[in-house]
């Protein structure tokens, strides 16, 4: 699928290209690049749908990687265009000019990892109203201290569970009766 835009590629890394599906390919661009890249495939490659744009945070490396996915209008070349970012506040630029749908995308990366975005009309509260926490997605926040600090805690409730014990039970319960069945079945 990358064969027309390769000699236009130059010093990107092709990631994967029909491995898992042969209409799929991932690259990874510097960002400098990246609103020109989308520009060219969404303007004289056809890639008219921005899917998604996904986050993922790389601290220990101090960044994160964002994967922009793209399909074109006949749904039967999908391409990820992957970047990354400096996890210190370093920004992304919008690309609601290209597609509108980037705008809900672009809040979410923003209200989620605490990423800012140039360019975007409308960066205030999304999902979470008034929150003055780390941003949860990223793998700093500590959600355990965030529930106990936040909600009554649940001991003595009757419907109060230590999570890992009920799964333990459960897995208990489940190879119990696989060797029931397996001792009915042999006699």
């Amino acid at each position: 699928m990358l064969e027309t835009l390769l000699p236009r590629l130059q010093g990107f890394e092709i990631l994967e290209q029909g491995q898992r599906r042969a209409n799929h390919a991932y690259l990874r661009v510097p960002k400098a690049q990246l609103l020109s890249l989308l520009g060219l495939l969404e303007q004289q490659q056809g890639f008219v749908t921005l899917t998604t744009i996904c986050c993922s945070d790389w601290i220990e490396e101090e960044v994160f990687r964002l994967t922009y996915l793209l399909e074109n209008a006949t749904r039967d070349r999908c391409l990820g265009v992957q970047i990354q970012i400096a996890r210190d506040g370093e920004d992304l630029a919008s690309v609601i000019p290209l597609w509108p749908q980037a705008e809900i995308f672009e809040r979410e990366l923003n209200e989620m990892f605490g990423i800012p975005i140039a360019g975007h009309p409308s960066l205030g509260d999304f999902m979470l109203e008034d929150w003055p926490h780390t941003p949860p997605m990223r793998r700093e926040f500590d959600t355990l201290e965030f529930v106990q600090e936040t909600y009554e805690m649940r001991a003595g409730r009757d419907d109060n569970q230590n999570v890992r014990e009920a799964i333990r039970k459960r897995k208990e319960a489940k190879k119990a009766r696989q060797a029931q069945q397996r001792d009915a079945g042999s006699r």
